[in-house]
């Protein structure tokens, strides 16, 4: 059993009970694969608009601990020390939140972070029980509630030469994959589905933010990280332009929403006692 707690942004603490049977460089390489698959859950948490569930948590790291490697952008070891009980490390990890974003997305957990997705998933008599719990794990991972006879529609049957081969149906449209992982044709086909969701989203215009009050550009452009930083809430923030006017420095952003009530709290508590104005898109002027 490994102990993970998050110490602070970015940190993350791990302990590896000591196994007779492990070497102590093999509980250090443990504990280091679970630090960084800890630190893709800790920085998952901040971009998702809904909270992953202990059980999805613990299938998200499982998944990550063999794949974490293209979203560490780097790490620092803050402390590591090896005793009869066991291994305690302490990772300060940098990740890449763009790719981590994309990948949630494509597994599902942006769009069924906070309500499960309808579908249906048929498996064939040849599984074994084994198989049929690793299905069990991914459609629980990604949000999905067997629904019979509804669409989206996933077929795993027996591929050739031992291989695994799912169909996977929508209203409109059929892809295929084959592979010897039977993972690999899980997500392979459902990031197909999420990207054509993801397709239809951005045929869709972006929100409009304007803010003005500032005394100069350099406070425009902290509020301009601020809001990058507000993952939870908004994605794809652009700064548009800046622009000097009578009433102070304003400043105009594009931005797409993950959570609009979250975002429109977040503005309210952080601009009028600042003595800044803003208007979203289709919204009164906030004083």
């Amino acid at each position: 059993m490994v102990t993970v707690s998050t110490a602070s942004a970015g940190v993350v603490e791990v302990f590896v009970p000591a196994d007779p049977e492990t070497s102590v460089m093999a509980l250090r390489n443990k504990a280091m694969t679970e630090g960084f698959a800890e630190a893709l859950l800790q920085e998952s948490s901040l971009i998702l608009p809904g909270i992953m569930s202990e059980e999805r948590g613990t299938l998200f790291k499982e998944y990550m601990v063999t794949r974490y490697k293209p979203y560490i952008q780097g790490y620092k070891v803050v402390s590591m020390h090896s005793g009869e009980e066991g291994v305690n490390l302490t990772l300060d990890v940098r990740v890449n939140r763009n790719l981590l974003r994309s990948a949630l997305h494509n597994m599902g957990l942006s769009v069924t972070s906070t309500e499960p997705l309808g579908a249906s998933v048929s498996l064939p008599e040849s599984f074994s029980e084994e198989q049929i719990s690793s299905v069990q794990g991914f459609m629980t991972l990604t949000g999905i509630r067997n629904t019979p006879d509804a669409f989206p529609a996933f077929y795993f049957e027996p591929g050739p030469e031992g291989t695994f081969k799912g169909r996977f149906e929508t209203e409109d449209k059929e892809w295929t994959a084959v592979s010897k992982d039977i993972s690999v044709v899980w997500f392979t086909l459902w990031s197909r589905y999420f990207k054509q969701l993801a397709d239809k989203s951005v045929a869709k215009d972006k929100e409009v933010l304007s803010v003005n009050g500032w005394f100069s550009s350099d406070a425009a452009l902290e509020f301009d990280a601020r809001l990058r930083g507000w993952e939870n809430a908004v994605q794809e923030v652009e700064l548009v332009e800046l622009d000097m006017l009578p009433s102070g420095v304003g400043g105009t952003w594009t931005l797409r929403y993950i959570d609009a009530q979250r975002f429109r709290m977040l503005l309210q508590s952080y601009l009028p006692q600042r003595g800044l104005t803003y208007q979203l898109a289709g919204d009164s002027v906030k004083e």
